[in-house]
């Protein structure tokens, strides 16, 4: 029993890294569960209490299974949805779910996604990344913003948003992603409602 209680310790600890940066929660659920199933201890967790599952207001989580696609966003309400999805997932402390982003930090940064992983788990946070590399953390905000802005573009082209009520989009997730970027591990992470009246 104890070698079976060890060896599925190890398999969640394996799936924790992949979890935390919103690569697959299905991961961290499923090592959870055969942890749970193989043994009795009273450290097993759900991913939720490992920090691993909990999601934002609206729906986003920082990762595939909560996140809003860019590219489907067919409504005003799903735009309010990502703009919320754009602060990413607190719950997962410095990463933030960076899946949803993945490919431009790995265009910006021109690091591995592992090595991104060691970084932050020293403590370095997007900025602190993006600077310590010689690069201009805006730069990671903007790409960042230019992959989301589809779906604004999307509905201002299908007249659901105003050409005004996308500017004003187009600045809330910006205001979104550099809260993202330049998070200290302290700020709470504030609740994006839509556009003021």
């Amino acid at each position: 029993m104890k070698i079976r209680t060890t060896v599925a310790a190890l398999a969640l600890s394996l799936a924790l890294p992949l979890a935390a940066c919103g690569t697959t929660d299905d991961a961290a659920t499923a090592s959870t569960s055969t942890t749970s199933t193989e043994s009795t201890s009273s450290t097993d967790a759900t991913p939720e209490e490992a920090g691993f599952g909990g999601g934002m207001p609206g729906g986003g989580q920082g990762g595939p299974g909560g996140s809003v696609d860019v590219s489907s966003v067919t409504t005003e309400e799903e735009l309010v949805e990502l703009v919320q999805d754009a602060y990413g997932d607190p719950s997962l402390d410095l990463h933030r779910g960076h899946q949803p982003v993945e490919d431009v930090l790995d265009e910006v940064l021109g690091i591995t996604h592992e090595e991104l992983h060691v970084r932050m788990e020293a403590g370095q946070g997007l900025a602190e990344v993006a600077e310590d590399l010689g690069i201009d953390p805006q730069e990671l905000i903007d790409g960042m913003v230019a992959k989301y802005a589809v779906a604004i573009d999307t509905l201002l082209a299908d007249g659901t948003i105003t050409e005004e009520e996308a500017d004003q989009y187009l600045a809330d997730l910006e205001t979104a992603f550099e809260f993202r970027v330049t998070w200290d591990g302290e700020a709470a992470t504030p609740t994006y409602t839509g556009l003021s009246a």
